[in-house]
């Protein structure tokens, strides 16, 4: 135990466990009986005990069942007797606890019967009942494999905040007193156990077990390693066997067992390796694969920290996948490399630097995802930190992130806590590293470790360390990175160079900081850093002096000061215009990628080619640009039509989308213009995504469109779809998806109101001026999609005095000319997909898939019903079968009887469909049999029966 005075200006508990258990492997239930000396080294005066009952998490009722619930997970909440765990206290010297988080069992309190006063202790027995979940988390059972990581009442934490008694919920882990364990367990004689601490007595299967160079040599028991010569396992029943375990300094005791286990043994310096792993493991973990890269890990968290704290580490193939840590244990569910330097990490920083999990979960998985990236960049691998540091900035900029220090049940959700706990907690760790440098930080490390090594540790000793090793003030940088979610941006200003007389080079950079944030910037060329600023001023001028002059100077080069625009980052030159100073690389664009860089704009070229009856033979190029994968996305297209009896074969088409310079966090904003193939206009849209949570919940969407759409020029259009006219038009739209399970649900609701206005020209009022007339257009639609079912419900009215332009109907069979426009194989009259001979269905609108693709009226309601099943082949190939009826506009395709006020359309059929997927590029591939049509002479595949063999294909799912 730690001798550490009642008075001493650092204090923890001390406490000793001694328990003795029995499992019963049928009803996968543990009886056992614990004795407590607790002793009282606070200042305090206590009159409460309270224990964590962990296994009660794992059933319904419980704050973690509810959070579940809460994220849509379903795990725990509906679980049955005898699936889900409980841990049930039977008896005890204090009494019945009570239990203050109820319906939540996961804290047990005890009023004590007298108080405990400084230096004080009291012994505490009770007996309980524990039985791990049949659905594995952290803990679990599978036939006569256990994992008991969460099983006995383990006391409550009292620190400088008083009792820590905290449910435990799925974001967060554990706190706990540092203890010695006295274990002693009854199991099946022929079970293999894996532990913490070190087997004092009995037979924990090892021998047995043992394969490869251990089998048949000498087991690393460690017996004697704590002086524990008394023996406690007396006479067992036949067919049982009694184990030992003591553990001494750790605060948490968990075990795995498996009969099937086989055990391979190692050694790093003074600390013996146990492996256990399953029978069919023996090509990733056997042949000393687990061992070596467990030994591996311990000599590189060594190097970093110093030497471990434990005689044993024990690593097991737990059931569950992923990893959870322990003292002197880790429970993976593979033998990554990456997995174990990581787990066995946590060793180090929660197991021996004993943070409180749940309060600053940084500071072991933030800081053991650090290591585990410092491990790999160190023997050769990739850095991890520009994934981490651009995943972490996409989350910054969009206005995600909370601050990395919270009470982890109080993130928004499972994913922020994920995110913030571990990736951008191990991004604070690089940034630290990047402030200091490798030397220091190393230093910063060792010194951590053994100043606080086996007490509990927070931010400020950390933090204490940090600024004392490095001479540094860094509260600002932990100020900002854990207790806010600021933006850094630095923009490069001017940059003057001036030649001095012994032929050196002075050089002074200004510089202006445009975020809430700061951090070190440096300054440099291709090749060279030169200086660095202390990016804290609003605007600062940094002068150096180099032996060469600098070549073309940029700010943070090396992408270290999370500066979330490099776009203004680098030195104007004189041939640069707009504010990108150059920062582009312009690559062939490959259609089925969608690359990004974080340093700088990406412009992708294309050429093109369709066809059209006007313009004929047509060649375009495509260039689309993207930083970040978020800002700048736009897109700009040069046609030229080869017929040269076209005029205005020329076509330009610009769209300039989510520009750097006016961040909208969580919106999509666009300003498009063209004049393509006798059409030219103007369109805005805005997208702002109303969405609370990025993994659960409904992903609405609410934004506003406008649009100016005029025809110039007839002989592109196809007449049977386009009008001599303009709209000029806006309104708003709100959008809804949700996933529940395997059911996708969709809405969709739309109005715009605006003018329309018919061109002069022969068949109008006048032929000298505008006809103008003002409409509305609202439209709406639901959808719900299983594995074996979709279901569409479709709504939709044109408003005004006169009947719509034709590319302003409420479409029958499919998408309106304005949301067709921008396919040049859909736009034009004799395009590739709306020629007469090639029966293509662009979903939308109505969507009465066999009907032709010019019916359009004043309104129409639809529905739309398809089975599918999937086949099982390759492209996720899935059977169709759809039913689609609606009713329409009665001027367009005349009712029977005429006497109606509307006409019935319906159709039905079969279809295969695929879901071909190359690279980043995802689509739908439909080829369907419209068999049935009820008004066959308005079908697309026009015959002259009701049934018939009809076909059509699509690139687009149908809804």
């Amino acid at each position: 135990m730690l001798p550490l005075a009642v008075d001493s200006a650092y204090w923890q508990q001390r406490v000793a466990y001694e328990i003795v258990a029995s499992l019963d492997e049928p009803s996968g239930v543990l009886s056992g009986n614990v004795r407590i000396k607790y002793v009282n080294q606070s200042p305090d005066t206590l009159r409460d005990f309270y224990v964590h009952q962990y296994l009660n998490a794992f059933r319904p009722g419980s704050r973690w069942a509810a959070a579940d619930s809460a994220e849509d997970r379903v795990r725990f909440q509906h679980m049955k007797d005898p699936d889900y765990a409980f841990e049930r206290i039977t008896q005890g010297s204090l009494g019945r606890p009570d239990y203050p988080y109820a319906p939540d069992s996961t804290i047990a309190h005890w009023r004590l019967p007298r108080p405990l006063a400084p230096g004080d202790s009291m012994d505490v027995s009770i007996a309980w009942q524990a039985r791990p979940s049949t659905l594995p988390r952290r803990q679990g059972r599978q036939g006569r494999r256990f994992d008991f990581a969460q099983w006995y009442p383990k006391v409550v934490v009292y620190d400088k905040y008083g009792w820590e008694d905290h449910p435990l919920y799925p974001a967060g882990e554990f706190y706990g007193e540092f203890a010695s364990y006295d274990v002693t367990l009854d199991l099946a004689a022929d079970q293999v156990v894996g532990a913490t601490g070190v087997p004092v007595e009995g037979d924990p299967g090892w021998q047995k077990a043992a394969v490869g160079a251990v089998a048949g040599g000498a087991i690393d028991y460690q017996r004697g390693y704590y002086g524990r010569s008394s023996s406690k396992c007396g006479v067992v029943a036949a067919g049982r066997k009694c184990v030992r375990f003591f553990a001494d300094s750790v605060h948490h005791f968990a075990f795995s067992l498996n009969p099937d286990y086989r055990y391979e043994q190692g050694r790093y310096r003074d600390v013996a390796v146990h492996v256990l792993y399953q029978p069919g493991d023996s090509a990733t973990w056997g042949k000393g694969i687990a061992v070596r890269r467990t030994e591996a890990a311990l000599g590189w968290l060594d190097s970093l920290y110093g030497k471990f704290a434990w005689p044993q580490i024990t690593n097991v193939h737990r059931i569950e996948g992923g990893g959870t840590e322990f003292p002197m244990m880790i429970m993976d569910g593979g033998a990554g490399l990456g997995l174990i330097v990581h787990e066995l990490g946590h060793n180090y920083t929660m197991g021996i630097l004993a943070n409180n999990e749940w309060r600053e979960g940084y500071l072991d998985e933030g800081f053991t995802s650090f290591q585990t990236g410092w491990f790999f960049e160190t023997h050769g691998g990739q850095s991890e930190y520009p994934g981490i540091e651009t995943d972490i900035l996409l989350w910054d900029v969009d206005r995600w992130s909370e601050p990395v220090s919270m009470i982890s049940e109080r993130y928004r959700d499972f994913a922020t806590y994920n995110t913030m706990i571990y990736e951008k907690g191990q991004l604070f760790y690089e940034q630290l590293r990047y402030i200091v440098g490798d030397a220091v930080m190393r230093q910063i490390l060792r010194t951590y470790y053994a100043r606080y090594r086996l007490k509990h540790v927070d931010e400020a000793a950390f933090r204490s360390v940090a600024e004392e090793v490095s001479h540094q003030d860094l509260k600002w940088l932990f100020g900002q990175w854990l207790h806010g979610t600021p933006l850094i941006d630095y923009r490069l200003d001017k940059v003057q160079r001036r030649r001095l007389a012994d032929g050196r080079w002075l050089t002074a950079v200004s510089i202006s900081r445009q975020g809430d944030g700061w951090m070190p910037v440096e300054i440099g060329d291709k090749d060279t850093i030169y200086a660095r600023s202390t990016g804290q001023p609003e605007r600062e001028r940094i002068e150096f002096v180099s032996a060469k002059k600098p070549g073309r100077l940029i700010l943070d080069p090396r992408q270290h000061a999370h500066d979330w625009n490099a776009l203004n980052n680098r030195e104007k030159r004189p041939w640069t215009i707009g504010g990108r100073r150059g920062a582009e690389t312009v690559i062939f664009d490959n259609p089925t990628r969608n690359p990004a860089r974080r340093d700088r704009l990406l412009m992708q070229l294309l050429p093109l080619a369709w066809y059209n009856d006007y313009g004929g033979f047509t060649a375009a190029v495509r260039a689309r640009t993207n930083y970040l994968g978020r800002f700048e996305e736009n897109l700009g297209l040069l046609s030229l039509a080869f017929d040269t009896g076209a005029a205005h074969r020329g076509g330009v088409y610009l769209r300039y989308g989510n520009p750097i310079g006016h961040p909208v966090p969580r919106a999509e904003t666009s300003v498009a213009f063209w004049i393509v193939e006798g059409r030219g206009g103007i369109a805005l849209h805005a997208d702002r995504s109303l969405r609370r949570h990025l993994t659960f919940g409904p992903d609405t969407h609410a934004g506003f469109d406008a649009i100016w759409m005029a025809v110039s020029d007839l002989g592109y259009v196809d007449r049977r779809l386009w009008d001599n006219a303009g709209t000029i038009e806006g309104g708003p739209w709100v959008s809804v998806t949700r996933r529940d399970g395997n059911r996708l649900w969709r809405a969709r609701a739309s109005v715009r109101g605006g003018v329309l206005y018919r061109n002069p020209g022969p068949g109008v009022q006048s032929s000298t001026h505008y006809d103008i007339e003002g409409f509305a257009r609202a439209t709406g639609e639901v959808s719900l999609r299983t594995p074996l079912l979709g279901i569409r419900l479709f709504g939709g009215t044109y408003l005004a005095q006169t009947p719509p332009p034709l590319q302003r109907r409420i479409m029958f069979s499919g998408a309106d000319p304005y949301e067709t426009f921008t396919n040049p194989l859909l736009r034009s009259r004799g395009a590739l997909f709306v020629r007469p001979d090639f029966h293509y269905q662009s979903p939308g609108d109505a969507n009465l898939r066999a009907f032709r693709s010019d019916l359009g009226g004043r309104w129409a309601i639809a529905v739309n019903i398809e089975g599918t099943k999937n086949l099982g082949l390759p492209l996720r190939a899935t059977a169709e079968a759809f039913l689609d009826a609606g009713i329409v506009d009665r001027r367009i395709v005349p009712p029977s009887p005429s006497t109606q006020s509307f006409t019935t359309l319906y159709d039905g059929g079969v279809g295969l469909v695929l879901h071909p997927h190359i690279n980043d590029l995802a689509w739908t591939m439909r080829f369907e049999m419209p068999f049935l049509v009820n008004r066959w002479t308005y079908a697309a595949d026009g015959t002259d029966q009701r049934f018939a063999f009809r076909w059509q294909v699509s690139l687009e799912p149908s809804f």
